[in-house]
């Protein structure tokens, strides 16, 4: 177990730098990478890193060739499950939701049966999940979510993956269906898409990427963190939906409200979501993902514009070596058929093929072999040449009469939202165009294409090097603007050619026309437009620079954020990602040789994630490195990618259960007279794995005296305006409490009416420090040194929180110490914090309750409660005071802390003997004594004595048996 001297454990930092690391492909000699200013000080130690790569391993059940049902496979592995899972047939195909409790979805010949079929396979998860010895595995309703839950069910608070088991119609639309291949590579066969299988190192099936696959390996990457056993603080959730791509239409708000009572409601836009949090008013997460988009992290919805770069070349006309034609599409991998199908999923691919066709009738055979000489040379240098046995050549130039064809073939199809990876085969030819072109001298050195082929170069594949360079790196972009400072995300990302969307390749230049015509993809992640503006303007003026036209880029804003750019999830996540790719780098190759370009970033559509404000990112599904298989034909992932994604998921999700500070605390419901605690709600609050801020330097020693500090904390939450179901702009978080802004307006008639209280169990977590003894520690858990006293520090004044006489101090105060981490002891006090002004600590009982599920009264007159355990009312003690002012947030005083005596708890007695005249020797004995927080006090005594020392002496509070040897060396001695 891992231990922390005292003062460490009490006074985490976010210390640790998330800049990812230089490399010389990614940046130039000298330069100076970027670091974020938002950190985080992971938790997750090596060893223990290991330890969960190993019960993944062990859960992986890797097959080199499988059949869905063939029981060639254990159905409780991790490919055994996606197998098992996606033989479902799980296509959200539509439909209607019911107005009533329990709000069944339709099932109708026209989507299916589509409860019929949620049904089946969420009773296959909770089966699995069962199987696989989850100690809680929940369902509210039989065509609903599933999740299960790991930790301390003591624990404040919960951390969470949720994502979705279900696919789109737009895999199997008629024309998709057609390209579903069967396990013996037969067209069209129906029931292909839920008949998985392995082969040649890939899982095939609907849903094996986006989103059945991701989320059962969220669920054994908790399975592999539960048969680990490494300490977390705080509860693991793993929800699984089931209505993600294109569910039933969300009930209205107000049917909700015929059962569920939920103060500020309103609806999520995913199905999902509404029925985990507003059907079912399940818990809300501190942190959490959603397992559906790419890691290393996403942070939010991006904007996006699409203008066309282009340039003229009928000045070329008659020249040698024009371009004649020129086509772009997906790459082309030998033995691979149905590759050409990722151009048909939702988000539309890069050209990671280009067809570039030359006239050379006016150049001799001498130019035409300088011309292909250069091209080989410089893809040589390049590796993209020679071509391994048995595959595709990543550059080919073949000659037919006086027409000249390069085909450049990356061997990875590359999609539009993540550019920076590489690989862009327009990019990669015009590169080699501009080698080719460069070596014919004067001929060529006027030609328009040059020019084009020199320019594109220079922007996107200066120094042969792509990565930042598709973040605007080299468009006169100020370096200022070129990230986000809090978390790096890319302000904007420049994908050319974008918009593949067939296996025929698109053409982009023809000789008819004359023009060289390239879409550019353009995301944008800007906080304000005035930053997008000077942004986008410096990109045009670096293509006009370089000769071409580009169409309007406007100044595009991000739609949206999941979390804020500074919240420490993010740093947490990105940080977890580096570091469960950097431990073996060889287990992951793809990602490995990224990691100088990755970083949060924003994505198309919308997630899960947009529906849990501050709280949740998307983390997963797609490596970078790896090819995007959503929504098309022949859905699949490497079966290495899958064990891979598990493993970060996993270490992901223990670093999120660990508190990044000295604190937690659980949000509660209580009744306290004159005080409204309708916004006591996780859902309601600002509260992030940020919140709870080591206070410990407030607390001196002048407010200690002999009592030790175990730990101190400070917050400030934040009321959000509504509940968490929308994903706010940057500039929405910036306004605050302002019009417009993420926050409770202070002009809000009913806050102005109310005084809001914030009713929480407070817990400060206590590691055992390394100079506690077994038996110290055992004594300290068990309350020997006295009683834990809690207190908070207004100003200079401390105030104890002190029961009053007569009542149960159980009612305001717990303990608890984890089944998974006996070094640590969580300590927690009951505190009801007012926006309002401070005018002391009053200790009051009042009714509260943990679970906020509430039934509407009218529903529960004529029907019976159909989960009568839930919301239970139970009486609890609180310490009652106001935060200092009415503003809209709840803030803790200077300090909360909590203290226990300062006792000695190791006593080390040593001794020296100094001979005198006579037959008299000095015999000093001095006892160190160590207390709880680390410090040390001696005790010594010296005595006069005859020539033999041997004998007890008292030294203070000490019996200390002294025997010698001879008569001045001392040969042991003791505390008796």
């Amino acid at each position: 177990m891992r231990k922390k001297p005292l003062a460490l454990t009490l006074g985490m930092s976010l210390l640790l730098s998330m800049g990812v690391p230089a490399n010389a492909s990614a940046t130039s000699v000298g330069e100076e990478r970027f670091q974020p200013s938002a950190t985080y000080d992971l938790s997750v130690t090596d060893a223990e890193r290991d330890a969960i790569h190993a019960e993944v391993e062990a859960l992986a059940g890797r097959v080199n060739s499988a059949r869905a049902g063939d029981g060639t496979y254990d159905p409780l592995s991790l490919i055994g499950a996606m197998l098992d899972g996606s033989s479902y047939d799980s296509i959200s195909r539509g439909g209607t939701a019911a107005t009533a409790y329990p709000f069944p979805v339709s099932n109708t010949e026209a989507n299916q049966n589509e409860y019929d079929r949620k049904v089946a396979k969420l009773a296959w998860v909770v089966k699995l999940a069962t199987d696989l010895g989850f100690p809680v595995v929940v369902q509210r309703q039989p065509d609903k979510y599933v999740y299960a839950e790991i930790g301390d069910p003591d624990a404040p608070e919960m951390v969470m993956a949720l994502s979705h088991l279900d696919s789109p119609t737009a895999s199997v639309s008629p024309a998709q269906l057609a390209r579903w291949r069967d396990a013996d590579g037969n067209l069209g066969t129906p029931g292909a898409y839920h008949s998985p299988y392995v082969q040649d190192g890939w899982v095939y099936g609907a849903g094996l990427q986006d989103d059945s696959g991701p989320t059962l390996a969220t669920l054994l990457a908790a399975k592999a963190l539960l048969e680990a056993g490494l300490p977390l603080d705080r509860r693991i959730r793993i929800v699984m939906g089931i209505y993600e791509d294109g569910g039933p239409g969300t009930p209205s708000t107000t049917n909700t409200a015929t059962f569920q009572s939920i103060p500020y409601n309103s609806n999520p836009s995913f199905y999902d979501n509404w029925a985990y949090k507003n059907l079912n008013r399940e818990e809300t997460p501190i942190a959490g993902y959603t397992s559906d988009s790419r890691f290393p992290v996403i942070v939010g919805n991006s904007g996006s514009v699409t203008p066309s770069v282009s340039m003229s070349l009928s000045a070329d006309s008659t020249k040698a070596f024009r371009l004649t034609d020129a086509t772009a599409g997906v790459t082309r991998r030998e033995g691979d058929p149905t590759l050409k199908d990722i151009a048909y999923g939702s988000t539309t691919q890069i050209a990671s093929r280009a067809i570039f066709t030359l006239d050379v009738a006016g150049a001799g055979s001498a130019e035409r072999d300088r011309f292909v000489s250069a091209i080989t040379a410089a893809a040589t240098t390049k590796g993209w040449l020679p071509a391994a046995p048995r595959t595709t050549p990543k550059v080919q130039t073949t000659i037919t009469g006086d027409s000249l064809t390069l085909e450049i073939n990356t061997d990875v199809a590359m999609e539009m939202p993540t550019p920076q990876y590489g690989k862009n085969a327009i990019v990669w030819g015009m590169f080699l165009l501009s080698k080719g072109l460069g070596a014919l001298g004067t001929t060529a050195a006027d030609m328009q294409l040059k020019k084009a082929a020199d320019g594109i170069a220079d922007l996107f594949f200066r120094d042969g090097v792509e990565g930042e360079a598709y973040i605007g790196k080299y468009m006169g972009i100020p370096a200022s603007l070129l990230r986000n400072p809090s978390n790096g995300t890319p302000n904007l990302t420049f994908a050319l050619m974008g918009g593949i969307n067939s296996e025929t390749p698109t053409s982009f230049y023809t000789d008819a026309s004359g023009s060289l015509s390239m879409p550019m993809y353009v995301r944008s992640m800007h906080v304000t437009a005035a930053d997008s503006g000077q942004a986008t303007a410096a990109v045009t003026a670096a293509f006009q620079a370089k000769g071409f036209t580009i169409g309007n880029l406007g100044s595009p804003v991000g739609a949206g954020l999941y979390v804020t750019h500074d919240n420490p999830l993010t740093a947490l996540q990105f940080g977890s990602y580096q570091a469960s790719i950097n431990r073996n780098p060889e287990e992951f190759a793809d990602p490995y040789s990224l990691r100088d370009v990755v970083s949060p970033q924003g994505t198309t559509g919308g997630t899960l994630a947009s529906s849990f404000r501050n709280k949740m990112t998307a983390f997963g599904a797609v490596i970078p490195g790896n090819e995007r298989w959503w929504h098309t034909a022949n859905e699949r992932m490497k079966v290495d990618s899958a064990v891979q994604m598990t493993k970060i998921m996993a270490d992901g999700m223990l670093e999120m259960a660990r508190y990044s500070g000295p604190a937690g605390a659980k949000f509660m419901s209580a009744s306290i007279p004159g005080l409204n605690a309708d916004r006591a709600d996780l859902d309601l609050l600002d509260v992030t794995i940020g919140t709870y801020k080591d206070a410990s330097a407030a607390v001196g020693t002048s407010q200690l005296g002999t009592q030790a500090l175990l730990g101190a904390t400070s917050f400030n939450i934040p009321m959000w305006n509504g509940r968490g179901n929308s994903a706010p702009t940057a500039s929405a978080f910036a306004l605050g409490h302002a019009p417009g802004g993420v926050y409770l307006p202070l002009t809000d008639t009913e806050y102005l009416n109310n005084t809001y209280v914030a009713p929480m169990r407070l817990e400060f977590k206590v590691e055992r420090p390394d100079h506690m003894s077994d038996a110290a520690w055992a004594k300290f858990v068990a309350g020997g040194y006295g009683d834990f006293q809690f207190n908070i520090l207004v100003g200079d004044a401390v105030v104890p929180l002190a029961v009053p006489a007569g009542q149960s101090a159980d009612k305001f105060f717990s303990s608890r110490i984890s089944a998974n981490n006996p070094d640590a002891i969580y300590l927690s006090v009951n505190l009801a914090i007012t926006d309002a002004p401070y005018t002391g600590v009053q200790a009051t009982l009042a009714d509260s309750k943990t679970d906020l599920y509430t039934v509407n009264p009218t529903y529960l007159a004529s029907n019976p409660d159909p989960f009568p355990g839930r919301g239970a009312i139970e009486q609890r003690g609180f310490f009652v005071f106001g935060d200092g002012q009415k503003n809209a947030e709840f803030s803790s005083p200077d300090a909360v802390y909590v203290t226990v005596a300062n006792a000695v708890i190791d006593a080390k007695p040593s001794a020296v003997v100094k001979k005198l005249k006579g037959n008299k020797n000095e015999l000093t004995i001095t006892v160190k004594q160590t207390h709880i927080d680390g410090s040390e006090s001696p005790v010594t005594a010296t005595f006069t004595i005859d020539n033999n020392a041997a004998g007890t002496y008292t030294v203070g509070d000490y019996k200390v048996y002294v025997e010698t040897k001879g008569n001045t060396q001392v040969r042991s001695i003791s505390i008796v």
